[in-house]
């Protein structure tokens, strides 16, 4: 069965761009535009990796991550998140381990380097 990958980005080119990639290798893929749709996603269907962009429009990425890592099921809180931002300066590594995310990647993005990202926690 394919892995499954959740994007939460509001730039159609990233959400393009990472669909083509991911499902070209293999990879069952959802793109989400705004943080209300994350959640519904992550409660309802099994994800191996969440990637989150921080800025987004509703609830940023921080906000998501601390709220994914908050759920009941188990499972489900301990996905991994991989963050996306190009505002990272804003955030320290402290920042980013204390809402539970495993890794952050700048924009703009080098695929490669998120390929191999996902492919470390998968």
């Amino acid at each position: 069965m394919a892995k499954k990958i959740l994007l939460a980005d509001d730039s159609p080119v990233i959400q393009t761009l990472s669909k083509k990639i991911f499902q070209g290798q293999g990879y069952d893929f959802k793109g989400v535009k705004t943080g209300a749709k994350v959640m519904g996603e992550v409660e309802n269907n099994d994800y191996d990796v969440v990637i989150l962009d921080i800025i987004l429009p509703e609830t940023n990425g921080m906000e998501l991550a601390k709220q994914i890592r908050q759920l009941k099921d188990k499972k489900k809180a301990s996905v991994p998140i991989i963050a996306i931002s190009g505002n990272y300066k804003n955030y320290s590594k402290s920042d980013f381990d204390e809402v539970g995310i495993n890794e952050y990647l700048i924009k703009p993005l080098d695929y490669d380097a998120l390929v191999s990202a996902v492919k470390k926690y998968i």
